[in-house]
């Protein structure tokens, strides 16, 4: 049959029902064919414009192995005339450059699979489905973290990303990590007056109560922050709550840390809330000059890190996230680092050369600097150095009075 002859009969898709097409065998069956009622069909138009039409052929070939029939697809330009359009380079690209392009061809495709029992797609349905985005998302965020990378690198590889590109997508997860970092601190609510705390708790299905809940989730989703900030040192692993002591008889007494972070030695993480309060209300009359009395808060959590501290040891079991025994031979643990993340600084002690405040800043230092194996480091401070991190500007220096609507449109960029 001459090529004229193979697209002689074409059904146009924009204007008629391709549910009203079938498929069936030829009279010897020796092949198939695509019926329009007793007409064959030799071409589907999928697209029209001016001058030129874009033409899908359907073959069928019958499979020894399956004895149906494997569709071959070839798709032609042809001009008002049926004549097919010479390339005027090397070839022609067939190109569905617009969404109603693409819903025709998948339109065919999805007519083909109406005839399993005659035409033989193989297991194209099982390996290949057409999702929506949120479906996808929901499937790639219930594999495993290294099935999540491998595909996260193949798909990287398939669509040529640059480093610059990568880097670009990194920057951005982590500043909308800064703008819910920002509205944790600040405590802000949205327009139905739903507080940010509450609406990243319904966003992660976190059922325990309290905001302390929140902040370990949110800097155990975010590593990156704790793990590049809290030390020197590079934190490779954090683990959350971890038992570091020894159990009484009935299994229970034991010290539990929030956060342990594994590296070539340990770190132990405790995590208080940002509104949890650093000293008293009030200066007491047992105050000394120049001294300003600690919360009861602040000195329980303090207590609680140097317990922690004196109870842990290489004798423990230390599970990661799967349960899995990690090796304190090779993450060793010895006399470990610890760090108490509380408060807000910048809330309760701003540094504005007020006499109350400046006491209450004086102090502070002081006994960070003389804990030797404690780090005390605030939510607000934990935040100026995620910030920089996420940003190439720097944070302005009176940042935390700025107006928060123009803070997160002139600082944070919030679109």
């Amino acid at each position: 049959m001459s090529l004229a002859n193979a697209f002689s009969t074409f059904f146009d898709l924009e204007t008629h029902n391709i549910d009203s097409l079938i498929i069936k065998e030829n009279t010897t069956k020796s092949n198939c064919y695509i019926y329009s009622g007793d007409i064959i069909i030799g071409g589907l138009i999928l697209i029209k414009k001016k001058n030129t039409k874009t033409i899908l052929n359907v073959s069928f070939y019958r499979s020894k192995e399956t004895n149906k029939y494997l569709p071959r697809l070839e798709f032609r330009k042809i001009d008002d005339q049926g004549i097919p359009k010479k390339p005027n380079k090397d070839d022609i690209i067939i190109r569905f450059s617009t969404g109603e392009e693409s819903r025709m061809f998948w339109k065919v495709i999805h007519f083909l699979q109406k005839f399993k029992e005659l035409v033989d797609l193989g297991d194209f349905h099982n390996k290949y489905q057409a999702v929506s985005f949120d479906t996808f998302l929901i499937d790639f965020k219930s594999k495993e973290q290294a099935e999540r990378v491998r595909e996260l690198s193949s798909l990287t590889a398939s669509i040529n990303l640059s480093s610059k590109d990568i880097k670009e997508l990194l920057l951005s997860q982590r500043r909308n990590s800064i703008h819910w970092f920002y509205a944790f601190l600040k405590n802000l609510h949205n327009k139905e007056t739903v507080y940010a705390f509450d609406t990243y708790k319904y966003k992660h299905n976190i059922s325990e109560q309290g905001e302390e809940s929140v902040w370990h989730h949110f800097l155990k989703s975010n590593e990156w922050i704790i793990g590049l900030n809290v030390d020197l040192k590079f934190i490779r692993d954090l683990l959350s709550k971890q038992k570091v002591g020894a159990e009484d008889s009935k299994g229970t007494g034991s010290p539990e840390v929030d956060i342990l972070g594994i590296s070539y030695f340990t770190t132990l993480i405790e995590l208080k809330t940002s509104r949890t309060k650093i000293f008293k209300n009030k200066k007491t009359s047992k105050s000394r000059a120049n001294t300003w009395d600690f919360s009861e808060d602040f000195l329980e959590a303090y207590s609680q890190v140097l317990s922690q501290r004196s109870e842990i040891s290489d004798t423990k079991d230390i599970k990661d996230e799967n349960g899995n025994i990690i090796d304190t031979k090779k993450n060793r643990i010895l006399d470990p680092k610890a760090v108490l993340i509380i408060g807000n600084r910048n809330e309760e002690f701003p540094h504005d050369r007020i006499s109350e405040n400046d006491i209450k800043t004086d102090c502070f230092e002081r006994i960070r600097r003389d804990s030797r194996n404690i780090e005390i480091i605030t939510y607000d401070e934990l935040f100026e150095r995620a910030f920089h991190i996420a940003y190439t500007e720097k944070l302005p220096k009176d940042w935390y009075s700025i107006p928060h609507e123009s803070f997160k449109y002139d600082i944070l960029k919030v679109k």
